[in-house]
């Protein structure tokens, strides 16, 4: 070694020390080499057996080196080395295998891929590149300080928060962010029942409201994981539970029907016992008492043991708007708006083909032209098109008729009349809170839908009752999806900048199917609808997280439109779907909560973190 190179490599060491790098380990083999190319990239360091057995290696951790030629490169351990020295010695066992334990203190050998580099000198404003500086032997490596780490992978600061990085089996102090503009690209999440998927939605959903200003997040929540975002988890976490959670809530013809004595019951209660619902003339006062029954009924099915404080009714006409209440679950103390929603059919029937999924092309198409041919000017109301129909179905198809004026072919009529049984068995039409009376029906209460404009916080749309109803939550979801776009759309075209808007959707294969799974979704339909919110969406500042356990049945679309992926624990040919086929071995076994984010927003191109606990309280737990 010359006399100007010796002092340059004494010194290495000294200035990780000084700069406070991280903790030194062992130098870059002198007796391999090291190789950075475009078709090799291997770094081999030697770490003394005293080190080794103090400090440790691990597959995957993150490690870094000090290069003679002045600058710092970061690296992820792919292969630790470890011989006897009967290996080295070349000693062979004839007789009996070799048992001494001093013969283990040997050197351990680390195999590096190196990841990125900065200049030592200039590490504070450096923006770290991909590695084109030769490591040589002799080069100082040690382990690096989470903030080392964090700058190295260039992580962002800001941002929707995933977890804490995870790398060699371990947790790091390190947090793993998606910034606002990579949600607005839109993020697919995949994982098997139990990877952590619902717990990593919630916590972003929760990140995602503190992170940007005035968002709103609309959670489909068909388990009813999202209602208990309010209330404390087991322990402290990062968030604080929500103060106010808004939620859509479908009214259906059935849950009326369901629900009548119990709206009764709690109205009298609330009366006073010597008074009924029914003794109650003013028309206001009726669909106050029927809202207030209607929130109470919500607290007690979603918050066993929960108590309404008070509740604010507001009406318009008889049509019930909206139930803000105090609720008290346990000593915690949140607002709950309550929306009920149903649609009405004389206001929704031009559009009907473009959320509810299971016309045929032509008859959607013609399918305005067909109610307005089949009962005029009376659309009213969904009763009085299906008398119509009716009606119409039973004339002879060779006679006048519907049909035979349109040029409907018999599979499309039959479409036509299937597709509207559905939407009238969905129950979500023309809903009000009715008893017949001597003089006739009286209506206490009538149902339709909220100010999309109006939405913000976290809105949870309640999809509880539609789990075994997959035609009913696919029309919901569709309706609500479709209106809060045309919200977005209608302050982009005042020329004001949309509200922030995120859309978590899991089961996301539920309602965008891939063509073939489910049979009678409209592929047009379903395309439509993945176009508008992504590709549409960005522009309106809407961002979808899709989540699946399922993406052999999820629509090619958001696969293709969601430019994050994160991979929880998953089997390969689930992985080969996402094009994340490298991290089979990484995720196949991993724990629940273990990722792997990948993204356009990395330096390294991918991630992998460790979800944080959840942050609320979770069903399950």
């Amino acid at each position: 070694m010359s006399l100007e190179l010796k002092p340059r490599v004494d010194a290495l060491r000294q200035k990780v020390e000084e700069k406070g790098l991280g903790e030194v380990l062992g130098r870059v083999s002198p007796g391999e080499v090291a190789s950075v190319g475009a078709d090799e990239r291997r770094v081999v360091i030697d770490v003394d057996f005293e080190t080794y057995l103090r400090a440790g290696a691990r597959i995957g951790e993150y490690l870094g080196v000090a290069t003679i030629l002045g600058s710092v490169m970061l690296g992820r351990v792919v292969e630790v080395r470890r011989r006897h020295v009967a290996h080295i010695a070349h000693i062979q066992t004839l007789y009996a295998p070799v048992e001494d334990p001093e013969g283990l203190k040997t050197p351990a050998q680390i195999v590096l891929e190196p990841l990125t580099e900065c200049p030592m000198d200039d590490l504070d404003k450096c923006e770290p590149t991909p590695v084109y500086t030769p490591v040589d032997p002799l080069s100082v490596v040690f382990r690096p300080s989470p903030e080392l780490i964090a700058k190295m992978l260039g992580l962002p600061k800001e941002g929707i928060l995933l977890g804490k990085l995870y790398a060699g089996g371990f947790e790091l102090p390190v947090e793993v962010r998606l910034p606002e503009r990579a949600m607005y690209q839109h993020v697919l999440v995949v994982g098997t029942t139990g990877a952590g998927k619902t717990v990593l939605l919630k916590n972003m959903a929760l990140s995602t409201i503190d992170a940007v200003r005035n968002a709103t997040v609309l959670a489909l929540d068909l388990q009813g994981d999202y209602l208990l975002t309010t209330l404390p988890p087991e322990a402290p976490g990062v968030y604080q539970p929500l103060d106010e959670i808004t939620v859509l809530m479908p009214v259906t013809r059935h849950l009326i029907d369901r629900h009548r004595e119990d709206i009764q019951r709690i109205a009298a209660r609330n009366l006073g016992e010597e008074y009924s619902l029914l003794d109650v003339t003013d028309e206001r006062e009726a669909a106050e008492l029927v809202g207030r029954a209607l929130a109470e009924l919500f607290v007690e099915e979603t918050y066993p043991g929960a108590k309404v404080l008070n509740a604010e009714t507001k009406t318009e006409d008889k049509r019930l708007v909206e139930v803000v209440a105090k609720v008290d679950a346990g000593g915690r103390v949140f607002t709950l708006r309550l929306l009920p929603w149903a649609m009405r059919f004389r206001e929704v029937y031009p559009e009907i083909p473009r959320f509810f999924p299971f016309f045929s092309e032509r008859v959607s198409m013609l399918f305005r032209r067909l109610l307005e041919k089949l009962a005029g000017k009376d659309l009213r109301d969904i009763d009085t098109v299906m008398k119509r129909l009716e009606s119409e179905v039973a004339k002879d198809a060779d006679k006048d008729s519907v049909w035979k004026d349109l040029r409907l072919h018999k599979s499309q009529v039959d479409n036509f009349v299937r597709g509207m049984n559905m939407i009238y068995e969905t129950g979500l039409f023309d809903v009000s809170y009715a008893v017949a009376e001597p003089t006739g029906r009286r209506v206490f209460a009538t149902f339709g839908e909220p100010d999309y404009m109006e939405l913000g916080g976290l809105v949870v749309v309640d999809l509880r009752g539609f789990r075994e109803a997959p035609s009913v939550a696919s029309a919901v979801v569709y309706r609500v999806l479709s209106r809060v776009f045309e919200a977005r759309d209608e302050e982009l075209a005042r020329g004001a900048a949309p509200s922030p808007t995120f859309i978590f959707i899991d089961e996301a294969h539920y309602y965008f199917p891939q063509e073939g799974a489910r049979e009678d979704f409209n592929k047009e339909v379903v395309e439509a609808m993945i176009n508008k919110l992504t590709r549409l969406g960005r522009v309106r500042r809407m961002g979808v997280v899709f989540a699946t356990h399922s993406p052999a049945d999820l629509n090619d679309l958001v696969i293709q439109l969601t430019n994050t992926k994160i991979a929880m624990r998953s089997e390969p040919k689930v992985l080969e779907r996402v094009d994340m086929s490298e991290y089979a071995g990484e995720l196949a076994y991993a724990q629940s909560g273990v990722a792997v984010a990948k993204s356009f927003i990395y330096r390294t191109h991918a991630v992998t973190f460790k979800t944080l606990p959840p942050q609320t309280k979770h069903r399950g737990l």
